[in-house]
């Protein structure tokens, strides 16, 4: 079951899927590209699917007929993070690819899951890097980032950064919304998030670095002095493929990674504000769920040139200090901070 099959990961994972034997799609959903899901169900004939943005009342029906073996959570946002939620009873295996779940909902998804008996496999880059290397004796593990599009711009010209500025990323090829966190390493503070919650460490023992190269993804530091280091190619295919076929590697990829130089850079704060915000909501699950939202709006409001580059960062501190006092203890409870904080979000971007 692939949850948000046209998206980036949803339609790699189904060039994974027709590379490996013994795997077969028995549904998918989408949001709104009727057309490339109706290219999909001519590749899978068999495979049933939906409309999560018409059809999003019978999707737990489907779950519960279908009981895929394996769902992949690729469905993105605070609505991606709901579907992971309502698949857990109907499913073996949840591989995870939607940030929000974890980030959003850390406590609510592990009970869930705690209490189905349902596996967890992380789908995104890095996390896959780090599952495939933790062992017992961890002193701290590090994530890699590109930086961005922007990442070698003047730190008083990214104000003037423009929406096609930002969408020319350096290593990976990803949605718009994806590939302008990237720019502002939004994505890694939520990487930071997922990954505290996966391997349950606390923040000070997860690491950063900029690698220009995209060729490590992960690292895990031993407490006997070992580092070890996974390396691939930028192909989102390898990860995803490994979480389908765990503890097996049945797929074939020809491409290894060239080592002719491999640099690594701590962010700056002043270059990456919206990252360093981690360490004021890592502890609250509102503020996290809060922080997610308005950065969606806000990316949306850039995107539509509503609001400038640098003021992405604005947005988001402004819904943080306004919604501070809060707490999210139930799905219900994360919900409503959800919505507050994008309605807060919309009021300050005037975009929605």
């Amino acid at each position: 079951m692939i949850v948000g099959a046209t998206g980036s990961i949803g339609t790699q994972t189904i060039d994974v899927l027709k590379s490996l034997s013994g795997y077969k799609l028995v549904g998918f959903t989408y949001h709104e590209n009727l057309k490339l899901a109706e290219e999909i169900s001519k590749d899978f004939p068999e495979a049933e699917f939906l409309s999560t943005k018409t059809d999003l009342d019978r999707f737990e029906e489907m779950m519960e007929k279908l009981q895929p073996d394996i769902t992949v959570a690729a469905a993105p946002g605070f609505a991606g993070f709901k579907l992971a939620y309502v698949a857990i009873p109907y499913t073996k295996r949840l591989a995870l690819a939607n940030k929000e779940s974890l980030v959003c909902g850390g406590k609510v998804l592990k009970n869930q899951l705690r209490k189905f008996g349902v596996e967890l496999i992380p789908v995104d880059s890095e996390h896959s890097a780090v599952f495939q290397l933790v062992e017992r004796g961890i002193e701290k593990v590090a994530i890699t980032a590109s930086g961005g599009a922007l990442r070698d711009w003047p730190v008083e010209r990214l104000k003037e950064a423009s929406p096609s500025d930002v969408l020319r990323h350096p290593v990976w090829s990803m949605g718009k919304k994806i590939t302008v966190d990237s720019a502002t390493m939004v994505n890694k503070a939520l990487e930071v998030l997922e990954a505290m919650e996966l391997f349950e460490l606390p923040m000070e023992k997860i690491d950063v670095y900029i690698h220009r190269e995209g060729v490590i993804h992960g690292m895990v530091f031993l407490k006997d002095g070992t580092v070890k280091i996974h390396a691939s190619v930028a192909d989102m295919r390898i990860p995803i493929a490994y979480s389908l076929t765990y503890p097996e590697r049945f797929y074939r990829n020809p491409e290894f990674p060239k080592f002719s130089s491999l640099t690594f850079e701590r962010p700056s704060e002043e270059r990456y504000p919206l990252f360093f915000l981690v360490n004021y909501i890592k502890d609250s699950y509102a503020l996290r769920t809060a922080f997610n939202a308005a950065d969606e709006v806000a990316v949306a409001a850039f995107l539509m040139g509503k609001i400038s580059y640098t003021q992405i960062f604005k947005v988001v501190e402004a819904v943080l200090k306004s919604l501070e006092s809060e707490k999210a203890e139930s799905f219900e409870d994360l919900s409503a901070v959800n919505e507050e904080a994008r309605r807060l979000a919309c009021e300050i971007t005037r975009y929605c």
